[in-house]
This record gives structure tokens, sequence and C-alpha cells, in this order.
């Protein structure tokens, strides 16, 4: 199938994959620069408080004994507001737009819920007393990441899908019928094919995509048989690689949100 828009974001989804292995060399002040520039951008748009932290690796210090992580010592500290479902969505959303980014600049990423120190984590960024740390994504040079960015990117996209089980198109829309799917336009099709390759809590892709032909419009809804607590922000994540996937258009925040092609 054709995509309906090429973006640079959509060979970041093509590569990205989860590292859990780092070189211990640090982030660079210029890539640093990069990654406050679309933080602050996010930030301004989704009215979070996505941070950058660098060189704390007590955060990770059990996580990379126990061999979980190597050398994991920077993360991005997902701030958002307290008790707030549509923050957590957007918290997803638009720091995965920012783990896109990363890909794009030859950083490696991987987002981490319970192995790090979250205590430890929250002492090194800033959170007022209304807002909390909901989850962190772990950034830096990909182990031997000099032979890392020398791939090229057939190398790299060959890399992520032999080294990644992900669901497939009709275990992503399994409430549609057989006939609704014959009949889906080609941007549900490749909203869907990107949304296969978003990284999920413990790999669960536990997100559905439907297209109501009525309408035109795709509903993103988590699976009941998988939701917990990070399906919020999964679901965000999930509807970020749609819509690049998918090309123009829109998704209402929540549950069961509808994208709006333009």
């Amino acid at each position: 199938m054709g995509r309906m828009e090429h973006t640079q974001l959509i060979d970041a989804i093509d590569i990205r994959t989860a590292v859990r292995a780092y070189d211990p060399d640090e982030i660079a002040d210029d890539q640093a620069r990069q990654l406050s520039m679309t933080l602050d951008a996010v930030n301004m748009l989704s009215g979070l408080n996505i941070q950058l932290v660098r060189d704390q690796p007590k955060v990770f210090a059990e996580a990379n004994e126990s061999g979980h992580y190597t050398n994991a010592a920077n993360y991005l500290a997902l701030v958002g507001p307290k008790n707030d479902p549509e923050s957590r969505e957007k918290a997803g959303f638009y720091a995965e737009r920012v783990v896109l980014a990363a890909t794009l600049y030859g950083l490696g990423t991987c987002w981490v819920a319970g192995s790090w120190d979250r205590e430890e984590a929250a002492r090194h960024c800033r959170v007022t007393p209304s807002q909390e740390l909901y989850v962190g994504v772990v950034i830096g040079h990909p182990e031997h990441h000099l032979a890392y960015t020398s791939k090229s990117f057939e190398e790299l996209a060959e890399f992520q899908r032999t080294h990644r089980t992900s669901k497939s198109f009709e275990e992503l829309t399994r409430g549609m019928s057989a006939e609704a799917r014959e009949q889906a336009p080609d941007w549900f099709r490749a909203g869907v094919e990107a949304a296969a390759k978003a990284p999920s809590a413990m790999n669960r892709q536990p997100v559905l995509f439907s297209w109501d032909p009525d309408t035109g419009t795709a509903i993103a809804s988590i699976d009941p048989e998988l939701d917990g607590p990070a399906a919020l922000n999964d679901l965000g994540i999930a509807k970020l690689h749609f819509q690049i996937g998918a090309g123009t258009g829109d998704w209402a925040w929540g549950n069961g949100g509808m994208f709006i092609k333009k």
C-alpha cells in the first residue's frame, strides 16, 4: 500500500527499536539542544512538562546491575498534572514524538515504567505539587553507536523487522468485519501498519483500531482484556504512529477517540 504522505517521522517509525544497551558516552550539548527545542515545542502544544535529564546513572543502578540495561544514565521525565487521564495519553503521544526525533538524531531510546528508581528520577526533575512523574524514556547512544550510525536505512529497518514481534493488521483491527477491512481506505491500513511498530508497556500493544464506513473516521480503543496502568500512555503512542502513517488528520483524545482524515 502506498503511503499518503512521506515524512522523516515515517523513517523513524521504520527503524526505531527499544534500546537497552548504551555506550557510556554523554549526550553532546548540541544534541541536547536539538532535543530541548523539540521538548519546548511539544510542551507548549500539550501543556505537559517533559524534561531531559542527563547523567544520572543512580536512577538505573539496579537495572544496570541486573543486566536489564547497560549504561542507562539519561532519561526523558514525563511530568504532567496529577489524576488527569487525558494528560497521560498526551504524554504518550508527545513524548513518542520526541523519541522519533531522537531516533533521527541517531540516539537510542526505551520506554520505562518499572525498571528504574522512580523516587530518585523525580529528584532530578521539576515536579510541582499539582504534578506527578508518569513514566520515563531512557535515552542515549546505542552500544557501539559509531557502527550503528554507519548502517544504512535499509539495514536498520531490517534489524527492526527481525528483532521485534508485532501484531498483525487483523489482530489490531479485531473488531472489524472482513468486509469492512476490505473496504477500508489505504490511509487507514497505512496508519494501522505504523501503529503496529509503536512501543508499548511489555510490548502488549493494547490498542485496537477500526474504520467506520458511514462517517469515514477511524477509532482507537483500548482492548478491555489488556487495560492497565500504562494503557493510556500506550494509547497516545499508538495514536501518534497511526497519524504519521495515515498522513494528515487529527485525533480526538480519549479511549474511543476518532481520527478525522484531512
